[in-house]
């Protein structure tokens, strides 16, 4: 059973403000990549970057807590021997090619590798995002990845990407460990908690 102490408070709150932040993000980049008739353009532009200032303010503020909070826990996304071992067996559980689920530490190898991966991109997609939204004053940047349509269609990718990593992480919540998500939303998950991990805190994707 996942436990209250695997989801500290400032941990939740962070994983909150993720989620409305790509949820405004992801909403607000296909108005602005396909708009429609009766789009306010402007208002749309305006809360794309908004929401995008509070995702890296969100994400510097995690990675201190990580680093020197409180319940800092940068070790847990270190990867390690047992997740070099466990990464094929991992795949093959995932892709129902195998029944048996190889025991982990909190976090597998591939969710690690994801929650690395995470950040970089973000970062990543502000940037070109930054580019888009003054192409005349980053043209140097822009011609760098290949032209301004070149940028677009990276970003536009790119939040392909971050759609499909959040897919596979609300997939794997309500179908590996159902109480991590109350754990992460509310606190709580109304069961007796029981001492030790199990399969399910072993593999749901957690942040």
């Amino acid at each position: 059973m996942a436990k209250a102490s695997d989801h500290p408070l400032i941990q939740r709150i962070s994983h909150w403000i993720n989620l409305i932040t790509f949820a405004v993000l992801i909403s607000t980049g296909f108005i602005i990549h396909a708009p429609f008739q009766g789009a306010n353009m402007n208002a749309a532009r305006n809360l794309h970057f908004i929401f995008m200032y509070i995702l890296v303010i969100n994400g510097v503020v995690r990675f201190y807590v990580s680093f020197f909070g409180k319940n800092k826990d940068y070790k847990e996304f270190f990867l390690n021997k047992l997740d070099l071992k466990t990464f094929i067996p991992q795949i093959k559980y995932y892709l129902f090619i195998s029944k048996e689920h190889p025991k982990t530490n909190k976090y597998n190898g591939l969710q690690k590798c994801a929650y690395i991966a995470l950040p970089v991109l973000a970062v990543f997609q502000a940037i070109t995002g930054i580019i888009l939204y003054l192409p005349m004053k980053f043209s140097g940047a822009a011609q760098a990845l290949g032209s301004l349509a070149a940028v677009r269609g990276i970003h536009y990718v790119v939040m392909w990407l971050f759609i499909a990593i959040i897919f596979v992480h609300v997939y794997l919540v309500f179908t590996e460990a159902k109480d991590a998500f109350f754990l992460m939303f509310f606190g709580k998950t109304g069961k007796k908690e029981k001492g030790g991990a199990n399969k399910a805190n072993q593999s749901v994707i957690k942040s």
